[in-house]
């Protein structure tokens, strides 16, 4: 019987790039994410734009899009969007993988292959990591839930996602489920 060796997040982050970006790291095993569908590229990127959008005129951070980030020891997952502020990015090597700590703001998109458990799971480990809070867009049920470690907040189309994180920033839910 042969014993998969398990990798660190430091032999992780010395692989090839091409190697590790479709991969998360979960306790030392390297697991394969499956490819967006054009509807999750499709939100992922128009909410990334209307985030670079909101940074250019507030330098108080950045977004980024499926970006590693270390979220516990032999831990390293992908949210499809990360938000980190101003102060933290300078602790980021921009050339290497992963981010060495959660993001402040961790999205992540249902879709059909994940379970709704499995995102679950991983907005507690960013919680765990420091993440403030969770996005998680469920494009079936036409909702966005904001996460914090004390509370869940549902929007339907109807609302528009707006958080203190972010003074000044909103978008209608409708319009990222368009």
């Amino acid at each position: 019987m042969s014993t998969k060796a398990l990798l660190t997040v430091e032999q992780f982050g010395e692989m090839k790039t091409a190697d590790t970006e479709d991969f998360e790291l979960v306790e030392g095993d390297p697991v394969q994410l499956s490819s967006g569908t054009y509807r999750h590229n499709k939100i992922r990127d128009l909410l990334g734009h209307l985030l670079w959008a909101y940074f250019k005129s507030n330098p108080i951070g950045e977004a980024v899009g499926e970006n590693g980030c270390v979220v516990a020891n032999g831990i390293v997952r992908r949210p499809y969007l990360s938000i980190f502020p101003g102060e933290r990015l300078r602790q980021i090597d921009p050339d290497k993988i992963p981010a060495p700590f959660a993001p402040d703001v961790a999205g992540e998109l249902l879709s059909p292959s994940e379970a709704a458990v499995e995102v679950r799971r991983k907005a507690l480990e960013y919680f765990r990591a420091g993440s403030k809070e969770v996005w998680i867009l469920d494009h079936a049920n036409r909702e966005l839930e904001i996460q914090t470690a004390a509370q869940s907040r549902f929007l339907g189309e109807s609302d528009v996602l707006e958080t203190s994180l972010l003074a000044g920033f909103s978008v209608k839910v409708a319009d990222l489920l368009a």
